[in-house]
């Protein structure tokens, strides 16, 4: 695909131009609608007599709304968004740090979007979108999904199209129990929510992330939770996300002498209940019921999502478990992991 649209960019420059800029007119309004034309000129900096213009065009094709609150996306724009998102990517200037990244790491195909988490929150949006995106590319009828929870992860549910995908016999698993105290972002919920996206069928792993051992021993030996466990080494796609060490072990409240055990250790890194020093070993693993490190690298299709620069050394710490898999990062992440290496 990435020599195709090269070449049409070299053979229709002025046709790739206004794609460009329609495609951002219309991922502004998805973002900031209902908005009026007035607000669109200086957000983008394009004179109001364009920006009427282009909306009428966007309007007659059905892809926007104008109603008396403002300008907002239409559903036909959310799915046309979400198609051509990957084609405008290989038109940006990250397709050569995309490259660069996907050879570094070893990935399948590195995805970057403008800006930087750790500076602002509205990046989130982006890298939920371009998540959705890949999800989009790689979904197939009789697929099992497995997703963990977090906010990013949330963002690309919110992110998904509103659009029917017909595939057969489509199941939603969380990847693990629940941690945390905002509900919304679990994988529980989060996994109910991309299936009610996806009109796909889903089931729950209706325990709390952080029991005891010998709870979670316990619990791992019932019926129902040993058929989740089995459809879950069974998955076809996983969706996660790579955090801060020492953020999520505070997040989830872990011990003092845990606390002192990861600094002492320079942990870097978390993914599925476990932690990483910068060299990738696993310097702390807590019992938890769902995917492992280890079940996650035999799952045929990863798709992982970091943001923030701060979240270089927790990536390059989870090279092993990103082998051949993609990875939705941002421009500040990126930039950093380069930075470091160098």
């Amino acid at each position: 695909m990435q020599n195709t649209v090269t070449a049409l960019e070299r053979l229709l420059p002025e046709a790739i131009k206004l794609f460009k800029e329609r495609y951002l007119l219309l991922q502004t309004i998805l973002e900031t609608g209902p908005i009026g034309r007035r607000g669109l000129s200086g957000m983008l900096g394009i004179s109001e007599r364009i920006i009427r213009k282009e909306v009428d065009t966007l309007n007659e094709q059905g892809l926007v709304i104008i109603t008396h609150l403002g300008i907002v996306i239409s559903e036909e724009g959310e799915k046309l968004l979400d198609i051509l998102y990957l084609p405008l990517q290989t038109l940006e200037e990250f397709s050569n740090l995309e490259q660069e990244i996907t050879q570094i790491l070893g990935l399948r195909q590195a995805v970057i979007v403008k800006g930087d988490v750790d500076t602002s929150d509205e990046v989130k949006n982006k890298l939920g979108r371009a998540c959705a995106s890949v999800l989009s590319s790689v979904l197939e009828n009789d697929h099992t999904v497995a997703i963990t929870g977090g906010t990013t992860i949330f963002k690309m549910i919110e992110s998904m199209p509103r659009q029917d995908y017909h595939f057969k016999n489509l199941m939603i698993i969380p990847a693990r129990g629940s941690v945390g105290k905002k509900v919304e972002f679990q994988a529980n919920t989060v996994a109910v929510e991309l299936a009610k996206k996806l009109g796909a069928n889903y089931e729950l792993l209706t325990i709390p992330d952080n029991l005891s051992n010998q709870s979670i021993s316990l619990i791992k030996n019932e019926p129902q939770i040993q058929k989740i466990l089995q459809k879950i080494a069974k998955t076809d796609i996983i969706i996660f996300g790579i955090g801060n060490a020492m953020k999520m072990a505070n997040r989830r409240k872990e011990p003092q002498d845990v606390l002192n055990m990861l600094t002492k250790k320079k942990a870097v890194a978390e993914a599925f209940r476990h932690y990483f020093d910068a060299e990738g070993r696993v310097v702390y693993a807590t019992q938890s019921i769902g995917v492992a490190p280890d079940i996650a690298m035999t799952i045929p299709t990863r798709i992982a999502v970091a943001g923030g620069a701060s979240k270089a050394s927790a990536i390059l710490a989870t090279r092993a478990l990103l082998k051949n898999s993609y990875l939705i990062l941002d421009e500040g992440a990126a930039r950093e992991i380069i930075k470091k290496l160098k």
